[in-house]
């Protein structure tokens, strides 16, 4: 991407020396200029999101303002199912707020398609894109925005390597048994895409002995990765972009890429409709898919969707690894009564 600060330069250049940047390279600067101005009328936007930790999402709110002055930014960042409720209250009342929804949740775009709450957008800045991200969607009601998988980890200070689990069923284990860390498919968009998982792979008795293992279930599944390198728990599930982050960083924690299957999930990132402020929100969405935040996600051991971004050591690149692809479709049908059934079985 042009950065506000490039292709103004390029402009400028260009007034004196018009042969001195390509066509496209102008045509590209004459289009976010000409966003950026309609933007600037709007204001703001309000940006709902899920797949990044709060510290990630405020860096990326103060640069989207430092690039783009006279734009601001309101993030909202909460679990998967709690953002999707408020975004219904929001239909209901029609008063929306919401411009931008990036969620970790892929059936939640099939439920908002299918209303046609989604405003088909094909940014610019996705011919940088990885064929997998780049391609997952080519209606361009949503873009793929972050990567990342669904792991298990162990703390290091508890668990030897030897000892630690190899497959997702070793989480129902009895010798575990007070010793695990979940989320809850009801709150957390990657717990959901999880939970949607093991059923397949193992069915319901799969929760069933989990329950029996006594867990500690989490809303969040950024929050079990703290609950095992705090060693309040030993093992757990999360996403594979905190834990190698945290023993990176010098924490006591370990990633385990299951031999049943590491899950790989992506985060898109969808304009409404009802947006009080599209052009602000296709602002965004390009933004998004720049160089400087794919870099930025990438410096937190996110999945790069960039090709000219690499992974940090431990991430592997976006179309190498082979896990399980979850299905927006098979999300949207299975989750909801999938939750009703962990209620009835875990009680919470």
């Amino acid at each position: 991407m042009l950065d506000r600060r490039a292709f103004l330069g390029a402009s400028a250049f260009a007034v004196t020396s018009p042969l001195s940047i390509s066509p496209a390279r102008a045509q590209d600067a004459a289009y976010f200029a000409e966003l950026h101005a309609k933007a600037k009328t709007e204001g703001e936007i309000s940006w709902y999101l899920t797949h990044w930790r709060t510290e990630t999402v405020e860096r990326v709110g103060n640069l989207f303002m430092q690039t783009w002055p006279g734009v601001k930014c309101n993030v909202v960042r909460a679990t998967g199912q709690v953002l999707l409720q408020r975004l219904i209250q929001e239909f209901k009342a029609k008063v929306p707020v919401c411009d931008v929804y990036s969620s970790s949740e892929l059936g939640q775009y099939v439920i908002l398609r299918k209303d046609r709450r989604l405003t088909r957008f094909q940014p610019k800045n996705q011919v940088h894109c990885l064929p997998a991200a780049r391609d997952y969607d080519p209606d361009h009601d949503f873009t793929i925005t972050d990567a990342n998988t669904t792991v298990m980890s162990y703390n290091t200070n508890a668990v030897t390597a030897a000892e630690a689990p190899k497959n997702w069923t070793d989480l129902i284990d009895p010798k575990w048994k007070n010793q695990v860390a979940v989320c809850h498919p009801g709150f957390s968009g990657s717990g959901g895409g999880w939970a949607v998982t093991m059923e397949k792979l193992y069915g319901w008795s799969f929760f069933e002995k989990l329950k029996a293992n006594s867990p500690l279930v989490t809303r969040s599944i950024i929050d079990t990765v703290n609950v095992v390198a705090t060693g309040e728990r030993k093992i757990g599930i999360g996403p594979g972009s905190l834990t190698v982050n945290q023993a990176a960083n010098g924490r006591p924690i370990e990633t385990v890429y299951p031999a049943d299957g590491t899950i790989l999930g992506f985060g898109p990132s969808g304009i409404l409709t009802t947006s009080p402020h599209p052009n602000a929100a296709k602002l965004f969405v390009e933004f998004l898919l720049s160089r400087e935040v794919v870099e930025l996600a990438a410096a937190e051991y996110n999945i790069p969707v960039r090709a000219d971004v690499e992974p940090k050591p431990g991430i592997a690149k976006l179309g190498t690894m082979k896990g399980i692809n979850k299905s927006p479709e098979e999300l949207s049908e299975k989750l909801p009564e999938l939750i009703e059934k962990w209620r009835d079985t875990f009680g919470v």
